[in-house]
């Protein structure tokens, strides 16, 4: 019972032992890439702040903003359907971020995320004399509330710069439920 709690001590005090320097603050700008599942890429904006106190674990936030667009043309026999899609992707994560060693951190993070879609489709009729004639265009827009997640790594080169590499990820329902995916990574600033 002994070696137990003396053990416990003892990883407790490793543990405390890497801490970090009180109120630490780090402020990144990156970039952003997310890919709808069946649909299109998005290219935007990520920003983190990190709240980091005398311990090993700190807390992090991080907003996401990204848009794209995409164009589809669908034949059916001589007539044409042309579709144009206008994507939006907000998110607002938070959670924790643990120091491994003093240059390395992981990060964990929980939080929401909302799409925008407009699309617009617009049916061609073929016509011999005049070629492709318009028949009308028809508009809608999807909208998504969804969870969001994401993890990633914190790397401080040296004391006051911090790059950053993570993963974002939600399901939203865009006329059926798709995938997004992606990607940040980002520059910082601690103090």
């Amino acid at each position: 019972m002994k070696k137990i709690v003396f053990s416990a001590l003892l990883a407790s005090g490793l543990l405390c032992g890497m801490s970090v320097r009180a109120d630490m603050n780090t402020f990144s700008v990156g970039y952003a890439q997310s890919k709808i599942q069946d649909l299109k890429r998005l290219g935007g904006v990520n920003i983190q702040y990190r709240y980091e106190w005398d311990s090993a674990l700190s807390l992090i936030g991080s907003f996401s903003y990204l848009s794209g667009d995409a164009d589809a043309s669908s034949p059916i026999e001589n007539d044409v359907i042309r579709n144009h899609a206008d994507s939006k992707y907000y998110s607002f994560l938070i959670g924790p971020a643990y120091r491994i060693t003093p240059m390395i951190s992981a990060y964990a993070l929980l939080g929401a995320a909302h799409v925008k879609t407009d699309v617009s489709s617009e049916w061609f009729n073929f016509e011999n004399s005049r070629g492709l004639v318009s028949q009308g265009t028809q508009k809608r827009t999807f909208t998504s509330n969804a969870f969001a997640y994401g993890a990633g790594i914190i790397i401080n080169p040296i004391n006051n710069l911090s790059v950053n590499l993570g993963y974002e990820g939600t399901q939203a329902d865009i006329n059926g439920d798709h995938a997004i995916n992606g990607f940040t990574i980002g520059m910082g600033y601690r103090f």
